[in-house]
């Protein structure tokens, strides 16, 4: 009988050894498995915060996929910024890829090292992961600033951008709806086209021509650097100088606006109110101000002779002199005193300098904060930004699998 209760006994322990063995098992799997979901997590975020930056970047330097790109720079540098199994994520360039213009991937395999499983001979698993991003068109957002600028309009084969006296010899003027001739070109009416139109939604206007079917300002074809008078000092229509009413009424309304941007949300289609009279002391005080935000901000060409903004105190392209502003159709254009106008495009503009009692601003490329985008065009080119011609874009991630 004693022996038989000890084989018992020992039975028994061998189980209770075997179950233990299986628990520490079941027990070193989990922590294991834990651990390589957080240092997937870890990857996600990692490439996705790449994608994005990468995307702001294609947007400064369209078409430029090269190492030296600010595409790849910036993703390589807000990917290092975290950090993944207490180490920061080090890209290589070839990890980064650009499927269209306007698209950016990163696609990386990392090892996870196990603790417990490598009793089993698995000392790393490996994590595979990957991000995308768009640069889309944006329709609306916040932070505008109250200038009113006429949007470009056709005269038959021949365009007519808004700075027109200062370009055109002869300049061409107003909109004129009758017959009439104008650079040896006669036509039955000028015409317009804004590239919101909804009937040009998917398509990818970048890749149009001067005087194409579009007439509205398209990037990047429009968009170099070109100087325009964003407050004038001579009649728009009648006791309209440039200046527009964002939210409230008033001077006082007016300058916090040039400063710090109107704080609510518009977007092409919204009808708003030009603010009337020269409106010379708060321009002025008001630009100071803005321009005292960021007193180091100049445009220059780079690389790949694009306008960006650079600056001792903030990332290309990403100065508050950068400024988004509404701007209008000749077919909905205001009227003499306090006039209504609808928004037909939104541009955005460096603010250079006052010069006398007139505001001047380069168009430049950007992207809008807080943004509402519109639909992506289906067939992207290389050199597709802002959403396919749009002048603003805004970014956001997409699902990699979308990506034809």
């Amino acid at each position: 009988m004693r022996e038989s209760g000890q084989r018992e006994q020992g039975t028994v322990l061998v189980l209770i050894a075997s179950g233990v063995v299986m628990l520490l098992g079941a027990v070193g799997l989990a922590v294991d498995l834990g651990y390589v979901f957080t240092f997937r997590n870890q990857i996600q975020n990692a490439v996705d915060a790449a994608a994005l930056a990468g995307a702001q970047g294609l947007l400064a330097d369209p078409g430029n996929f090269s190492e030296n790109g600010r595409a790849k720079q910036l993703a390589i540098e807000y990917a290092a910024r975290n950090m993944v199994g207490h180490r920061p994520l080090r890209l290589d360039p070839g990890e980064i890829s650009f499927p269209t213009g306007d698209t950016i991937k990163v696609e990386v395999t990392r090892p996870a090292e196990t603790f417990f499983m490598r009793a089993l001979g698995i000392a790393t698993v490996d994590v595979h992961v990957v991000a995308a991003a768009r640069i889309m068109p944006a329709i609306g957002g916040g932070g505008l600033r109250p200038f009113a600028v006429l949007d470009q309009f056709g005269h038959g084969p021949l365009c007519v951008p808004p700075n027109d006296q200062s370009i055109n010899n002869p300049p061409h003027g107003a909109f004129k709806d009758y017959p009439h001739e104008w650079m040896g070109v006669r036509v039955e009416s000028d015409h317009y086209t804004s590239p919101y139109d909804p009937a040009f939604d998917g398509w990818d206007l970048s890749t149009m021509g001067d005087c194409s079917t579009v007439t509205g300002l398209i990037a990047p074809r429009d968009v170099d650097g070109q100087l325009i008078g964003l407050k004038v000092d001579r009649w728009l229509t009648p006791g309209n100088f440039g200046p527009a009413a964002l939210g409230q009424r008033g001077a006082d309304a007016y300058e916090e606006n040039i400063i710090y941007g109107y704080p609510g949300f518009i977007q092409v289609g919204d009808i708003l109110e030009t603010e009337p009279g020269n409106m010379i002391g708060p321009t002025q005080s008001g630009v100071e101000a803005l321009i005292a935000q960021d007193p180091t901000a100049r445009m220059v060409q780079n690389s790949s002779g694009n306008w960006v903004v650079i600056s001792d105190d903030f990332p290309m392209n990403e100065s508050p002199r950068i400024i988004p502003i509404p701007m209008y159709s000749v077919l909905f254009a205001p009227s003499q005193g306090r006039a209504e106008f609808q928004v037909a495009n939104i541009a955005s503009f460096f603010v250079e300098r006052m010069n006398g009692r007139i505001l001047y601003g380069r168009f430049v490329q950007s992207r809008l904060k807080s943004a509402r985008s519109g639909n992506a065009p289906r067939n992207s080119s290389g050199q597709t930004v802002s959403g396919g011609g749009r002048l603003l874009g805004t970014i956001q991630l997409i699902d990699p699998e979308s990506i034809p």
